[in-house]
């Protein structure tokens, strides 16, 4: 799977030069009023509008790396080129939109597609989509997906995040868990580690029979799903302390398994 690999390092290589991508496109055009399948470029960022009737529009994240689109993803054909059409929703307002190129355009009937997927949990046409993976193996299609949702975290209007935060929800994640705490524990019981664990979304402390997520302010109060492994423990609004009850013994052993996916 090598090519996967040298794709894979190519869209970092253009993100990290913060290179111009609308150059892979046809014709470019500064956005007037925004259409169903139309899609943009805000910097390096790729969306197509999937809805225009509510305010800010609602558009999900595209790229043209659609080599890395995994089996949630779904492959289209443009009028410039090819695309992948990512199940990530965001939303973007006039300030947004002024400040991006159009430079392509998909059908409304892959739009809608992609719609039925997310909002009815329809499956994508098997011939439209990526490849599946094992979640937290490092494969690129995850890795790619990642990137997509980190870098989009921005067009997170109140539609995605929640003012009024939660102070906290308590979830006994050894229901979850229960095949990897003893293995965890052991394997890490000889390592030296510190009391606080900062993760990117926020602080990990042990505290008592539980260990303790501290959310930050970029990640309190956002909509999202929280995995342990494989397996999906919440989702919703995040809330400012997120407290899992097991018999971990160390905040990286936590670290090693939780996941945050931002919607």
């Amino acid at each position: 799977m090598r090519w996967i690999k040298f794709i894979y390092e190519q869209y970092k290589k253009d993100l990290e030069q913060g290179e111009d991508m609308s150059i892979l496109t046809g014709q470019v055009e500064n956005p007037t009023e925004p259409h169903i399948g139309e899609i943009y470029l805000f910097n390096t960022l790729y969306f197509v509008i999937s809805d225009v009737e509510y305010y800010p529009y609602e558009v999900f994240i595209a790229s043209p790396y659609w080599e890395l689109a995994s089996n949630e993803d779904l492959i289209v054909e443009g009028k410039e080129q090819r695309w992948v059409i990512e199940s990530i929703v965001r939303y973007v307002g006039d300030e947004i939109l002024a400040a991006s190129l159009k430079v392509d355009e998909i059908s409304e009937k892959d739009v809608n597609i992609m719609k039925a997927y997310i909002n009815e949990g329809k499956p994508l046409p098997e011939n439209q989509t990526g490849l599946s993976y094992i979640a937290g193996k490092g494969f690129y299609q995850e890795l790619f997906k990642e990137s997509e949702r980190k870098r989009s975290l921005f067009l997170m209007p109140d539609i995605g995040y929640e003012e009024d935060i939660k102070e906290e929800i308590t979830i006994d994640l050894s229901q979850y868990i229960e095949n990897l705490e003893d293995s965890l524990n052991q394997r890490l019981a000889a390592a030296s580690f510190d009391a606080v664990i900062v993760a990117e979304y926020g602080d990990i402390i042990k505290e008592s029979k539980s260990i303790i997520v501290y959310f930050n302010e970029k990640y309190a109060g956002v909509l999202a799903k929280v995995y342990a492994g494989i397996k999906l423990i919440y989702e919703g609004f995040l809330p400012k302390k997120l407290i899992l009850k097991s018999t971990l013994k160390h905040p990286q052993s936590l670290l090693e398994i939780l996941k945050i996916e931002p919607l």
